[in-house]
């Protein structure tokens, strides 16, 4: 996943981050591209939400509506990464840089307790819950990200227990996270099963 800090000058604005996010590859070597928060085929998955397949054109025109059009020529930004997603981060950069934006990286081995752009791990529980990562109170929002619909849909998630209307709720969240994104899910990994004969 790559984690936008919303709290940027450049950054905060949504439409920026909506470029970078389509100008992101469809398909990735090291897992199944994935557009949401969830899993491939979640139980509260949804059908028919925001997806960023990669669209370099819509990508200049929203960096154009921007409010860092006047300096998106000159613009750069910084990529910090895990090493273990050192590669990833070339290709991302070489991609961002087909609409313009120039993307300095910078390898850290933790995460990083300030950046601008950080590619890392997202690791998903079985429950769709996800306050801790997205709710504007929570010391681990590291996108800082401040969104009261999400807010409540997290805080509604957490004290449902009917399953349908569990899935209501998170189908909601993720939709309306897609809409505003703090960051751009990329793939779950691939899995595989050895057996022996």
């Amino acid at each position: 996943t790559i984690f936008y800090n919303t709290k940027n000058k450049d950054l905060s604005d949504k439409r920026l981050r909506e470029a970078l996010a389509y100008a992101i590859p469809d398909t990735f070597s090291y897992g199944q591209r994935n557009d949401g928060p969830f899993p491939p085929n979640s139980w509260v998955g949804e059908n028919g939400l925001t997806t960023y397949s990669q669209d370099f054109e819509h990508a200049k025109l929203l960096l154009s509506e921007s409010d860092n059009s006047s300096q998106s020529s000159t613009l750069t930004l910084e990529l910090k990464a895990l090493p273990e997603y050192a590669k990833l981060a070339e290709q991302i950069k070489s991609q961002w840089a087909q609409i313009g934006i120039k993307a300095n990286i910078k390898i850290v081995d933790s995460f990083p307790s300030t950046f601008q752009i950080f590619l890392g791990e997202f690791n998903v529980s079985k429950d769709p819950d996800q306050y801790t990562l997205w709710h504007s109170s929570q010391p681990n929002n590291i996108t800082h990200y401040v969104n009261l619909r999400i807010d409540k849909l997290l805080e509604d998630g957490r004290q449902t227990v009917d399953t349908s209307e569990r899935q209501k709720i998170y189908s909601d969240f993720q939709k309306y996270l897609l809409d505003d994104p703090p960051a751009t899910f990329l793939y779950f990994p691939f899995e595989y099963t050895a057996t022996r004969k």
